[in-house]
């Protein structure tokens, strides 16, 4: 053949190009490619299909956000991967931020941590094979608060001679609301052992600096019980019971070791029982449900489900034994640890039984759940009578211990469905109601709290429920009060995370202050060290933790966390309750007096400073020694901050920081004279939880209250709604118009569409006293349809004398 002449190979040449850039192998996706010519080998393509991931607004600050999941597709070789900004994962492995390869069919996302501030994008860039793409996440806008009017300064006034009594309560009860989630006998207190991780404490001496230092008692064991069901075979005469001798025999040798033993950590446990004789304890779900889970011994409990013998009846066989064998019996009695006053049947039941179950739980309904909270409880009574122990006559039992009390849920249908039927099935056999109380600050981008006017109206509701349902009001048992900051749940420990807490756990304290005679006991939800919940974290909820856990600190030592801080604000309060107002309900307050020393209790409800105006009355010509201010605020990054600082006198003008809480301690030079008497009563109305009709007149009926010459009224309106729904209605009280305050207690549960689904709270209205009669009428119209009044309740403040409120120069 002739060979091509120059001309004829270039122009040869120029088509060859021509076809390789039509999709002979450049640039073009895998569907582009071209079988070689002549049987040779695929070229490697490593520039896949273009992809994208889903940007992310309203994000919640400094948390951490993962992209959806992409598909590499396009490519027949590995390709190269990098990322600017953030770390990706490939097929669910671990997170990275160094270079590596994918291949065709690998999936790939992105994960990056938010802005510290509001309305600002964080954004990452993922490359493979030359493609990008970013993930971008923005947090969430600044929340817009109502802004108080130009120059509104709150007036706070505190009546140090007038005595305040709640149902015949007036005394600071520190064994009731000082308290931490533990016992005396546990060993999370002793350091170098397996619950510290073998590591030391950093104060050898804990447990009393602890205890006697801040004047703490000690709260609730829920483990106890179960440990020593544990170490029990069962009755060989009667299958799913523990066998009795067995339990008298360890009941024995336990109550023998606690007295007679005299290792330091026994010493120790006698030397704080003082601090433990009014304990709670409780089962879990597993093993107490009878289900057939293991005991602990190769058992299970009884399923047996009988008119002879309920449901439950092999469980409150086993409790009974427990608090018979297990404690002292009284004043006859040498030996064992201080018997519980309290016995919660079942810990938060229906959250693993009913609404999240095991496989063989599933079928489980929360009326199975209430009536075997009855079985419990007449087992147990059954045998404390038949042992006929005088010291086990204040053994009070109660339930069900519910975790999420959103009786507005679904239209009510969750009080209906729920606390509603617990009442009606078990509430006349239970001594007390137990419940829970958690913010949640930051849940899937809400912001979710109960502190202020939603706890009142679930005590409430409660309240009157009862008192209709069983005639008689029931007291409550707060076995855990906190915060559960869900976007910061898995991350290691942070001074920011615990100050989400410590909001929490001043905002709901001050709320439980308000009713000394109705809660039994409100526990923190603090425990000790809690290595029995560390996951690929430690547990949250920590009075300790180990140094290397903060920032610029080394060594494994165990020191306090930042819920310390709570027990060192609250360390010296005690006394006699006195009077106290604040003329904007989102500033609590609350007083006591002690010989010559007056603590005035503050605490900011509101997300922003908010200027006091302070008047403490009734100490006239006793002159004022000394003021030690302690002031428990969140600084720039979250951080909680103790500052205390001493004055002569009481600033008269005083900012009080967002969500900060402050205790004044006043010193007189003489004892300050309470002459002054205030009874606080509450009366409940005929009806509760009526529906709202536009324009229609809801009627009450309050009556049985007795009026005093002198004092202060407040009508109470429990209220779920829609958000947008008015929350200002036209009220009368025997025919006589009183304004409804635009505020109530707290945030306004909205929080511009992040906040709770619907409002539910109080609404607190002030009454003039003459407008009261014995007999009273409560007439309540809303402009628009939809929700419920849940309650009404009138409170009356009897004074011996007449009170003037914000008075100033």
């Amino acid at each position: 053949m002739k060979p091509h002449s120059l001309p004829a190979r270039f122009a040869l040449l120029t088509l060859t190009a021509a076809l390789a850039a039509c999709g002979g192998g450049g640039s073009g996706g895998s569907s582009n490619d071209q079988p070689p010519q002549g049987g040779g080998e695929t070229q490697p393509d490593t520039r896949p299909d273009a992809f994208a991931f889903t940007a992310v607004s309203d994000a919640e600050m400094g948390t951490t956000y993962t992209s959806n999941a992409i598909t590499v597709s396009g490519i027949n070789a590995a390709a190269n991967i990098s990322v600017s900004g953030g770390e990706y994962s490939v097929n669910n492995g671990d997170f990275t931020s160094d270079a590596g390869t994918v291949n065709n069919g690998d999936t790939v996302s992105v994960r990056i941590t938010t802005s510290t501030e509001y309305s600002t994008a964080v954004t990452a860039s993922l490359t493979i094979g030359g493609v990008s793409a970013d993930y971008s996440v923005t947090t969430m806008a600044e929340p817009v608060e109502p802004e108080p009017p130009t120059g509104d300064v709150v007036k706070i006034d505190f009546n140090l001679n007038m005595r305040h009594t709640v149902g015949g309560e007036s005394e600071f009860d520190r064994r009731k609301f000082i308290t931490v989630h533990a016992s005396n006998t546990e060993n999370d207190w002793f350091g170098s052992n397996s619950q510290s991780a073998g590591a030391p404490n950093d104060d050898p001496d804990l447990m009393t600096s602890f205890l006697e230092g801040y004047d703490v008692y000690f709260g609730r064991d829920t483990g106890g019980m179960k440990w020593q069901l544990s170490q029990l075979p069962e009755d060989g005469t009667r299958p799913g019971f523990i066998d009795e001798g067995a339990a008298s025999t360890n009941g024995g040798n336990a109550r023998w070791n606690y007295t007679e033993g005299t290792t330091a950590n026994a010493a120790l446990a006698r030397k704080h029982e003082h601090r433990a004789t009014d304990m709670i304890v409780g089962g879990q779900q597993h093993p107490y449900w009878p289900n057939g889970d293991d005991v602990g011994m190769g058992w299970s409990f009884s399923q047996t489900d009988t008119e002879e013998e309920p449901l439950g009846t092999a469980v409150g066989h086993y409790m009974a034994n427990y608090l018979y064998e297990y404690f002292n019996r009284g004043s006859n009695d040498t030996y064992g640890q201080p018997k519980p006053v309290f016995l919660e049947v079942m810990n938060e039941p229906l959250y693993d039984l009913v609404d999240y179950p095991k496989d063989k739980d599933a079928g489980t309904t929360p009326e199975d759940v209430f009536k075997f909270h009855n079985a419990v409880a007449n087992e147990v009574r059954a045998y404390r009578d038949q042992w006929g122990l005088a010291s086990h006559d204040n053994l009070l039992i109660g339930g069900y211990t519910v975790a999420f009390p959103d009786f507005e849920k679904d239209n009510f249908n969750r009080w209906e469905e729920r606390d509603k039927l617990f009442i009606d099935i078990a509430g006349a056999n239970m001594d007390f109601l137990s419940v829970h109380f958690y913010d949640f600050p930051a849940f899937q981008g809400t912001r979710q709290l109960r502190r202020g006017s939603n706890v009142e109206a679930t005590f409430d509701m409660l309240e009157q429920y009862s008192l209709m349902a069983t005639g008689e009001r029931k007291p409550f048992v707060v076995s855990e009060i906190g915060a559960t900051v869900h976007s910061m749940m898995n991350d290691p420990w942070s001074p920011e995370r615990d100050g989400y807490k410590l909001r929490a756990l001043n905002g709901l304290t001050m709320n439980m202050l308000e009713r000394p005679d109705q809660i039994l006991k409100s526990i923190p939800f603090v425990t000790i060290k809690a290595e029995w919940g560390r996951t690929e974290v430690p547990y949250t909820n920590r009075l300790m933790r180990q140094k290397f856990e903060a920032a610029g600190e080394t060594g494994d030592a165990w020191v306090y966390t930042e819920f310390v801080k709570f027990y060192q604000l609250w360390s010296d309060v005690k006394g006699t309750r006195v009077d106290s107002w604040a003329s904007d309900l989102d500033i609590q307050v609350n007083a006591y007096v002690d010989d010559k020393t007056a603590y005035l209790v503050l605490n900011n409800l509101e997300q922003e400073d908010t200027d006091l105006n302070l008047a403490a009355l009734g100490a006239d010509g006793n002159s004022l020694q000394s003021v030690t201010i302690k002031e428990l605020y969140y600084d720039a990054d979250g951080k909680p901050v103790l500052d205390i600082s001493d004055s002569t006198e009481l600033p008269q003008m005083y900012t009080l920081k967002s969500e900060a809480t402050t205790i004044l301690q006043l010193t007189y030079t003489n004892p300050i004279a309470i002459d002054g008497d205030g009874t606080e009563t509450k009366y409940y109305a005929d009806k509760y939880k009526q529906p709202i009709t536009a324009d229609a007149k809801l009627q009450f009926a309050i009556n049985d209250v007795v009026v005093g010459n002198a004092g202060e009224a407040v009508l109470r309106l429990g209220i779920g709604r829609e958000h947008g729904k008015s929350l200002t209605p036209s009220v009368t009280v025997n025919s006589n118009a009183v304004t409804v305050p635009e505020d109530y207690q707290g945030y306004d549960q909205y929080y511009g569409g992040k906040g709770r689904a619907q409002f539910f709270g109080v609404l607190e209205i002030p009454v003039d006293l003459e407008y009261l009669n014995e007999d009273n009428t409560v007439e309540i119209v809303f402009e628009d349809e939809g929700g419920f009044v849940s309650t009404a309740t009138l409170q009356v403040f009897n004074t011996s004398s007449a009170l003037v409120r914000g008075a100033r120069e």
